[in-house]
C-alpha cells in the first residue's frame, strides 16, 4: 500500500516508544509499595502516559480473536497514540498493534485516527478515523475504542496500592458475549443468570501485598440478584512493576514467563488502580495461547470496573453532569460460531426531558426517578453532527441501595439508536454504580435485555 514518508517516520517512532513498555510480561520488581497515606498518593503525570487496559469481548487483530490485556501509550503533546499487546503466538515480547494521530475536540473528545497496523504490517494513506478516546485529567485513566473494537476502560497504573486505611470499591462485571449454549468453550463468556454483575470489595495494602476482603458479588437484579456462591471472599494479591505498569495480580504467585513460547500461564486475575484516579480496571481473562481458564477475582466476563464507595449520596450530582462514553451491546454468540454480534458506540448524556430534540423520546419513556437522557452520534461522526441524538435514557431509580450502588436502574433505548436490533422503544432493568473519580462524576451501567448484555460507561466532560 501506498503511504507518505511522514506517517512511515511517524509510526516506527511510535512502534520504538511501545517496545520499550515490553519485556517480561509478569517481571515483578517488587520494591517501594509501601507508605503511610491514608489514600494512594496523587503523582503528576506528563504525556506520554501508557494504560492498562483489560482485553474486551469482540477485540480482534483483524484476523483472529485476542484474549490478552493490552497497553495504550497516549501522547496529547506530540498528538501520537499506540495499542499495544503481548505475549502474542510465535511473538515474543510487545507488539505494536495500531498507531496514529489525535486531535482534541469538543468537550476534551479525543478524535483517533489510525495510521499503521503493524501486525498486519499495513500503512493507511489516509488515516482511518472513526476511533475516539475519553481521558481523565491528568492522564489518569479514561476510555478508548478503536475502529472495529469494542470500548475499554483505560487506567493509569503509576503506582502500586498505597492504602493504610481499608478503601471500599463497588465494581461491575465488562460482559462478554451471551452464548446461545450453556458450554461455553473458551471459558470467557458470561452468563448472566449465575455469574457477577455487580459487587464491592474493601481493600487494603502492607508493601507489595494488596489484601481484598470482604468480597460480595452478586448476579444481575433482573436475574434474582443472589449471592454468587463460587466467587471468593477474600484474594491477597501481589503487585510491582510489569509491561502493564504496577500491576496487582490474585492470586499473588510471581510469575516470570514469555507466553511469546506458548507456556501455560496460571489463572491470575490483574489488577490496575490508578493512583491518581482511584478508578479500578481488572481483566480476568485467559492468559497465553496455553491457557484455558480464567480468574475472576472480582466480575466475570471479561474483568471489572470499579469506582471507591462514595462517602455520602451522590445522586442529584452525578445526574446534574455532562458526560461523554460509549454504549456497548457485548452480543449474541451462538457456540462455536467464531464471532459475537456486538456493537459499540460513541455516546453523550447531558439532555433533560424538555432539551430540544429530546421531547418526543422522553414522552415515550415518561418521567425519570433519577435519569439523564443521550445516546450516540449519527454515523458515529462527532464533528459533522456535534450533538448526539436523543435515543437513549438512564433511570437510576428512585432511591439506592447503598452510596452510589444503584439496584433499580431502568435504561430505556430509542428505535433509532443504531445498536437497536428491535427498532422499536423498549426498556429493561439494569445495575449502575456511581462515583468521582479524579473530582469528576462518573456512571457505570450493566444489564441484560432479551437478546444480549448491555454496558455504559460515561465520564464526565467538560
Amino acid at each position: 500500500m501506498q503511504h507518505s514518508e511522514p506517517g512511515n517516520n511517524m509510526f516506527f517512532r511510535l512502534a520504538s516508544k511501545a517496545c520499550l513498555l515490553g519485556g517480561v510480561l509478569m517481571a515483578f520488581l517488587i520494591a517501594g509499595c509501601g507508605g503511610s497515606a491514608t489514600k494512594q498518593t496523587s503523582t503528576t503525570t506528563s504525556s506520554p502516559q501508557t494504560y492498562f487496559a483489560p482485553y474486551v469481548a469482540g477485540t480482534t487483530l483483524g484476523s483472529g480473536a485476542l484474549a490478552d490485556p493490552l497497553t495504550y501509550t497516549v501522547d496529547d503533546t506530540g498528538e501520537t497514540f499506540s495499542q499495544t499487546a503481548y505475549g502474542l503466538p510465535s511473538i515474543p515480547g510487545s507488539q505494536v498493534l495500531n498507531a496514529g494521530v489525535l486531535s482534541v475536540g469538543q468537550r476534551g473528545l479525543r478524535s483517533l485516527s489510525i495510521t499503521a497496523n503493524d501486525y498486519q504490517s499495513v500503512m493507511y494513506n489516509p488515516p482511518k478515523t472513526g476511533s475516539f478516546a475519553v481521558e481523565l485529567a491528568g492522564q489518569a485513566g479514561g476510555l478508548v475504542q478503536l475502529l472495529g473494537q469494542p470500548v475499554a476502560p483505560l487506567v493509569a497504573a503509576t503506582e502500586c496500592p498505597n492504602f493504610t486505611t481499608v478503601q471500599t470499591y463497588q465494581f461491575l462485571t465488562i460482559p462478554a458475549p451471551q452464548l446461545t449454549s450453556s458450554t461455553y468453550g473458551n471459558g470467557i463468556a458470561w452468563d448472566p443468570t449465575t455469574e457477577t454483575a455487580y459487587g464491592s470489595v474493601d481493600i487494603s495494602s502492607s508493601g507489595s501485598t494488596v489484601t481484598l476482603k470482604n468480597i460480595s458479588q452478586f448476579t444481575l437484579p433482573s436475574e434474582g440478584g443472589t449471592k454468587v456462591s463460587t466467587a471468593p471472599s477474600s484474594a491477597t494479591g501481589a503487585c510491582g512493576s510489569t509491561s502493564y505498569g504496577n500491576i496487582t495480580v490474585a492470586p499473588g504467585e510471581l510469575v516470570i514467563t514469555d507466553p511469546g513460547n506458548g507456556q501455560t500461564v496460571p489463572a491470575q486475575a490483574k489488577i490496575g488502580i490508578g493512583a491518581n484516579s482511584g478508578l479500578l480496571v481488572e481483566d480476568d481473562a485467559a492468559t497465553g495461547v496455553a491457557a484455558t481458564s480464567y480468574n475472576n477475582t472480582l466480575g466475570a466476563g471479561s474483568g471489572a470496573v470499579g469506582l471507591p464507595k462514595p462517602s455520602s449520596d451522590i445522586t442529584s450530582t452525578v445526574i446534574g453532569a455532562q458526560y461523554l462514553g460509549f454504549i456497548y451491546a457485548a452480543g449474541a454468540q451462538p457456540l462455536h460460531s467464531g464471532s459475537a454480534l456486538w456493537s459499540s458506540h460513541l455516546s453523550s448524556f447531558s439532555y433533560s426531558s424538555a432539551s430540544s430534540g429530546c421531547t418526543s423520546f422522553a414522552a415515550q419513556t415518561g418521567a425519570l426517578s433519577n435519569g439523564i437522557y443521550g445516546g450516540d452520534y449519527t454515523n458515529d461522526d462527532p464533528t459533522t453532527y456535534p450533538s448526539s441524538n436523543c435515543d437513549f435514557a438512564i433511570d437510576l431509580g428512585a432511591t439506592q441501595t447503598s452510596n452510589g450502588l444503584y439496584t433499580n436502574a431502568t435504561v430505556w433505548i430509542g428505535a433509532n439508536y443504531a445498536g437497536n436490533i428491535a427498532k422499536t422503544i423498549y426498556h429493561f432493568s439494569a445495575v449502575a454504580i456511581a462515583g468521582q473519580i479524579d473530582k469528576k462524576n462518573a456512571i457505570f451501567v450493566l444489564g441484560v435485555d432479551s437478546t444480549q448484555p448491555w454496558a455504559i460507561y460515561l465520564l464526565q466532560s467538560n
